[in-house]
């Protein structure tokens, strides 16, 4: 991330771009909060919308949005237990950043932003973790039932509406029409068929 930042920062100053933060920026949760507009106009009886959380971009565009349109409908994140700060930042209630990450899901790295967090903190209900071995089981049915080719860092809602974690919670089983965010197709083939082989 620091590379990152040093790269744009210099580009800035070089060439007189304007800057967009990848996630931490009013124009990217704009962007990111026509998701729901299309899932709900599709399907309007969708009651719980799980969505993979880092930055906090994608999940607070889609939260503002969703919520605009149904104010009872759920936002649930998905998030890797190797990079679970912003489960840790709910249950704190303030921002969270972690030492080192260590997921097969590397779009899920970021750490939240003072933008994204208040959205995720009002209106997300809760941050659901799964493990790295959950995220690949839920990569495999797509492959193997969707015939969809998915990153592990998209994949991850899937693993945690199928975890125990959500199944098995009482407080949710009125989720009865989940929309579940599947996005990015970048797949490091070696490192996939390496995890699937342990």
């Amino acid at each position: 991330m620091q590379s990152r930042e040093q790269i744009a920062n210099k580009v800035l100053q070089e060439t007189g771009a304007i800057f967009v933060h990848p996630y931490n920026d009013a124009r990217i949760l704009s962007g990111q909060g026509t998701i729901s507009l299309e899932i709900l106009e599709q399907a309007p009886q969708i009651d719980t919308l799980v969505v993979p959380i880092s930055g906090g971009g994608l999940i607070s565009g889609i939260a503002l949005a969703a919520k605009s349109i149904n104010p009872a409908i759920r936002i649930f994140a998905a998030e890797p237990k190797g990079a679970d700060d912003a489960a840790q930042s709910k249950v704190a209630r303030r921002i969270i950043t972690l030492a080192e990450t260590n997921t097969i899901a590397d779009g899920l790295r970021a750490f939240l932003g003072d933008f994204t967090w208040p959205v995720v903190r009002d209106l997300v209900e809760e941050v659901i973790t799964v493990e790295d071995s959950e995220i690949i089981k839920a990569m495999k049915l797509c492959f193997e039932i969707l015939k969809v080719v998915v990153e592990p860092s998209g994949a991850i809602g899937l693993a945690a509406v199928l975890s125990d974690t959500f199944q098995k919670n009482p407080a949710w089983k009125d989720c009865k029409h989940i929309g579940i965010v599947v996005s990015g197709g970048n797949v490091d083939l070696g490192i996939l068929w390496n995890s699937l082989n342990k």
